[in-house]
């Protein structure tokens, strides 16, 4: 952009000179502050290539500097307590939860999920527009709202590119929040 030019000082220069590199490092500093990512999905021993998404996706969001996990590394199978309990005490602590259903019944038990009001604004879902009949994909689309669980769509299991890209974008969303509400979010 150009603008017109009106000379600094040479002590405003100079503090010019010192303000540059402090904002890049200030800028540089919000890449340190992780996201807690609950990622649910098709467990990755499976033949659905949504497995190979999940766990790409887990590598990813690590070497970006997310605590990403899926929530059966932290599921205790010896605990007294049923697997949906553990999962919502997970998705209370997590700043975002990632679903991607690989069956009609996946899709369902998102349900538990996105009626919760402690859990449903960090609930991002991803469907396949190829399975969308039935009850619980017209259902989650009712109940997603702007401060409700976000739904996004991909047009087949071998084009999933949309996954990686939003999950990224709202890991990044979040990690600037975190950083501009300073420990407050």
């Amino acid at each position: 952009m150009t603008l017109p030019d009106t000379p600094l000082s040479p002590e405003a220069a100079s503090l010019l000179a010192r303000i540059r590199p402090r904002v890049t490092s200030r800028l540089l500093e919000v890449n340190s502050v992780p996201v807690g990512i609950l990622l649910w999905g098709p467990g990755i021993s499976t033949p659905s290539p949504l497995a190979s998404v999940r766990l790409g996706l887990r590598t990813l969001l690590r070497q970006n500097g997310h605590a990403a996990v899926y929530s059966e590394e932290i599921c205790d199978s010896g605990a007294p307590y049923s697997i949906r309990l553990q999962q919502l005490a997970q998705a209370q602590e997590f700043d975002l939860i990632v679903s991607i259903p690989a069956t009609p019944g996946a899709v369902g038990e998102v349900h538990d999920f996105a009626a919760d009001r402690r859990v449903n604004a960090k609930l991002l879902v991803f469907l396949n527009q190829e399975q969308l009949s039935g009850y619980s994909p017209q259902s989650l689309k009712a109940v997603s709202t702007i401060v409700s669980c976000q739904i996004e769509y991909y047009s087949c299991a071998t084009n999933t590119d949309i996954i990686t890209q939003r999950t990224m974008e709202e890991a990044q969303r979040i990690r600037e929040m975190k950083y501009i509400l300073a420990g407050r979010f």
